[in-house]
């Protein structure tokens, strides 16, 4: 809209929206946006007005600061206490290490490190990990055991680590590794929504469970920030209806790789920023930036390490974000979106909770379902270049590394997706 024939300042909703479609016309634009990945339809109208009570992303901390976090997967103890040490000093103030043998010198593992200044959690993921933990345990500040029902598989084995233990327990609910799998927004909050409330079930009222609801964050800006506010709201609807605190969890945001590069690696520092900028502003609690090429062959590099945490550290003591709280409460257009996301989620959780249990076969087909139609849009909308990715199917560089992704493994036997080995398939 130009400053000639701009409309007077006016507070006639109707002249605004006349004026606006005008200017759509004139564009060949279309009056409505479509998002069929997202599933989402928003019009002017959004913009315009909202009936219901505002949203409050917000926490009930008095600004809006989030842990720098990085996570470390553990092979060898000594080389990875060197990462977690490097790490420390790099800017990161909170640890998620993941084990990934029956047995750990933990004394090994931790050593040098001062848990007081920092949080900790340690994902277990058997009976005997656990015993082994709690013995080595010495009354370490802000450490945590972190549990997920999903991983161990034994229920009866889940629930003993959270009655026994004399570490804290904190229970992961991992939205994130649907995400990565190609889910949109509705289907992820469906999924974590489902399965908090299948825990809440088996937990038989101990309204003292903490729980971890790990997110992962997409490229859209405006859906993801209407996606962290609309999780709130749902999960304390959830928490209140079985008479838990609604301050018993907390919101762990994961950047992956679904959208991220190995050819072209320059592109994938931008992705990163803005889609933690969006986690951000919607409210989290944890910022985990993974390096863009942890899941390759060759694995993370130290830079790719440091440029991670480097984000989260600008965004909170030079562009001053902590201090923000809930920027876009009263945006008419993300409390209308925000509103949107939720309920389709919700539409979504029905279903499933029609299927009970936490991982039923017949729950576990229906996610399948759902996620393979959203993978299919994806690569649909990738390959007509609606989705347009820089690097990858537009301005591919001359000049492009040579690396590769790593094989993964199955999330409820699906693969994960990404928008790269689309280009690797079709070369192969």
């Amino acid at each position: 809209m130009s400053a000639t024939d701009s409309h007077p300042l006016t507070n006639d909703q109707s002249v605004w929206k006349a004026k606006v479609l005008d200017e759509l016309k004139k564009q060949g634009l279309a009056e409505h946006f479509e998002d069929k990945i997202e599933n989402i339809i928003i019009s002017i109208e959004d913009g315009l007005s909202y009936l219901n009570t505002p949203i409050s992303a917000a926490s009930n901390t008095s600004n809006n600061d989030w842990n720098i976090s990085t996570a470390v997967d553990v092979q060898e103890e000594k080389e990875s206490n060197t990462i977690i040490l490097q790490e420390l000093m790099n800017g990161s103030d909170s640890l998620f290490i993941m084990p990934q043998k029956a047995s750990q010198n933990w004394s090994e593992l931790f050593k040098g490190i001062e848990f007081k200044y920092i949080t900790t959690h340690i994902q277990i993921t058997s009976l005997v990990a656990s015993y082994s933990l709690n013995d080595w345990y010495t009354d370490e500040p802000n450490f945590f055991i972190v549990v997920d029902f999903a991983s161990i598989n034994n229920t009866a084995d889940t629930l003993k680590i959270i009655t026994n233990s004399k570490i804290p327990v904190k229970i992961k609910i991992d939205g994130f590794a649907l995400q990565q799998c190609g889910a949109n927004s509705e289907q992820e909050l469906a999924y974590v929504i489902d399965q908090l409330h299948e825990i809440l079930l088996l937990l038989e009222g101990k309204t003292n469970a903490k729980f971890q609801l790990n997110i992962g964050v997409g490229n859209n800006f405006m859906i993801e920030i209407a996606k962290f506010r609309a999780l709130k709201e749902l999960v304390k609807t959830l928490l209140t209806s079985y008479d838990f605190p609604i301050n018993s969890f907390e919101i762990i945001s994961e950047i992956g790789w679904t959208n991220k590069s190995l050819k072209d690696p320059n592109t994938n520092q931008l992705r990163q920023t803005t889609e933690a900028l969006s986690a951000v502003i919607g409210g989290i609690d944890y910022l985990l930036i993974h390096p863009y090429d942890k899941k390759s062959k060759k694995g993370s590099s130290s830079l790719s390490r440091r440029m991670a945490l480097n984000i989260s550290s600008i965004l909170k003591e030079e562009s001053y974000l902590k201090l923000v709280k809930d920027a876009y409460r009263g945006s008419f257009y993300i409390e209308n979106l925000s509103d949107k996301i939720g309920n389709g989620a919700w539409s979504i959780f029905k279903q499933l909770e029609s299927k009970q249990q936490l991982q039923s076969p017949e729950k576990t087909i229906l996610i399948n379902r759902m996620i393979l139609k959203t993978v299919e849009i994806r690569i649909n909308e990738f390959k007509v270049k609606k989705c347009k990715l820089i690097g990858m199917n537009a301005f591919q560089s001359a000049n492009t590394e040579d690396n590769n992704w790593e094989k993964e493994t199955l999330f409820l036997g699906m693969e994960t997706f990404r928008y790269e080995k689309i280009l690797d398939n079709e070369k192969a």
